[in-house]
């Protein structure tokens, strides 16, 4: 939880101009991560062995590995909780292509790992927990090194520490844990609850669909990021109207991505886990429709969050949506112990963080004048028109032809095409899509030869 507010306060300070209080800030933070991360890995430690060790459906022979993973996964929190002063700058000082360059990077070595996995001959599940470990660290390294290298404030110092500012963060970090917490509990406690109730058969098939999901949220995600700051500096500066058509604006991009990617994966979910896994686990392909309606769900209103972090005032948001948060892991257990099928607690997510976002309207008309109509006129009723138009064309398409590899290259970008021209038509305002095609102009005059 503290991230976002490291994060929120580089920004407002880089708005205000203060260089001096953002490096005691980026020495506090780092002091502060430290901390957090060593009682996080504590507390892991002792849950999770407990819970992995006597709960956990784990298959005969593999308990060793398993833990492996387990440890391994505590030191790669460790390091991505020191890490996060460092994105915190890089986001305020919105250098963003650097999250391109090092998506790329990523991507590489993971595929590096493939390969690596694929010629050892010994327990491959450890072998990939330790190398996750490995590229956790080098990019915590390169992300220490761009920030030294450009960023004057970016000089860490055990000795520089201001007690007020770790109160302010505490104080709002302790808020965002209520509502961490109650995430963590509707994604990885549900997760549990599939371990326990249906075994790790459905358990893969979910974790595959959450493989898929997550590349796409990623995606998605460093697009919107650049939203954010943004957001903070104009809500700082006091232009709060300004804010507003940002996260308005932000909310509707994000809408739009998502289903750029929702239209193709839901036409072709059975194909696509084909031709990467070969063999399909057990309802993976329904699994995997559901995470991308849930990740649609989540990223639905993360702009408002963001505008609610602006303001600063978090506390009653916070316990609001942890109270709402808080339901779905019940009512999953409950729903699991009556009988209810595997994909009940998909439904039960959806539903709920769709209907979070009227708890973000009544919080924000709180704290500023935030029109719910105009949200509603200007994002989610043009949200919802591409939502229908958008799998009219796929579908019909797929009625005419069969499942397989010919169906796969042909719908997925006839459905990309589709689906981006319902988002310019539908779901752009006049001054959007005039936006939109200007900027294509020049991209397009940019690539010709002179």
């Amino acid at each position: 939880p503290r991230v976002r507010r490291q994060r929120q306060m580089c920004i407002r300070d880089r708005g205000k101009g203060d260089r001096a209080r953002l490096q005691v800030m980026f020495s506090t933070s780092i002091n502060a991560q430290i901390v957090m991360a060593v009682l996080a890995a504590v507390v892991l430690e002792v849950a999770g062995v407990w819970f992995l060790n006597s709960e956990a459906n784990i298959p005969e022979g593999r308990m060793i590995a398993a833990n492996w993973v387990l440890h391994c996964s505590i030191i790669s929190l460790m390091i991505s909780l020191v890490s996060t002063p460092f994105s915190a700058l890089i986001v305020a000082h919105e250098h963003m292509t650097i999250y391109a360059y090092m998506s790329i990077v990523n991507v590489t070595f993971k595929l590096a790992i493939c390969f690596l996995i694929m010629m050892y001959g010994g327990d491959r599940l450890i072998l990939l927990a330790l190398l996750q470990v490995a590229v956790a660290l080098l990019m915590r390294v390169f992300y220490g090194w761009y920030c030294a290298r450009h960023f004057e404030e970016a000089h860490y110092s055990p000795t520089m520490f201001d007690k007020g500012l770790l109160r302010e963060l505490t104080v709002f970090s302790g808020w965002n844990l209520l509502n961490h917490g109650a995430y963590v509990f509707s994604t990885q406690g549900v997760s549990m609850l599939v371990n326990v109730f249906f075994g790790v058969v459905y358990n893969a098939s979910r974790s595959v669909a959450l493989t898929v999901n997550g590349v796409v949220q990623g995606f998605v995600g460093n697009f919107t990021m650049a939203f954010s700051p943004q957001i903070t500096k104009s809500y700082a500066a006091g232009d709060k109207a300004y804010a507003i058509l940002l996260a308005n604006r932000g909310t509707k991009f994000t809408w739009l991505m998502m289903y750029i990617f929702i239209v193709p994966v839901c036409m072709e979910a059975e194909t696509l886990l084909q031709l990467w896994l070969g063999q399909v686990p057990v309802l993976a392909p329904l699994f995997l429709r559901f995470a991308m309606f849930e990740s649609l769900a989540f990223s639905s209103g993360q702009n408002l969050f963001k505008l609610v972090q602006a303001d600063g005032r978090v506390k009653q948001y916070n316990i609001h949506v942890t109270l709402f948060m808080g339901v779905i892991f019940p009512l999953t257990w409950i729903a699991y112990r009556m009988g209810a099928p595997v994909w009940s607690g998909y439904l039960f997510y959806i539903v709920i963080f769709f209907l979070l976002n009227f708890v973000r309207f009544y919080d924000l008309k709180c704290l500023m004048t935030f029109s719910v109509k105009q949200h509603l006129r200007d994002c989610i009723y043009p949200c919802l028109i591409v939502s229908v138009t958008s799998f009219i064309l796929p579908v019909i398409l797929a009625q005419f032809m069969e499942q397989g590899g010919v169906r796969f290259f042909i719908m997925v970008p006839v459905s990309v095409l589709w689906t981006g021209g319902c988002c310019i038509i539908f779901g752009l305002s006049q001054d959007e899509r005039l936006f939109f095609w200007n900027k294509m102009q020049s991209v397009l005059k940019s690539k010709m030869p002179k």
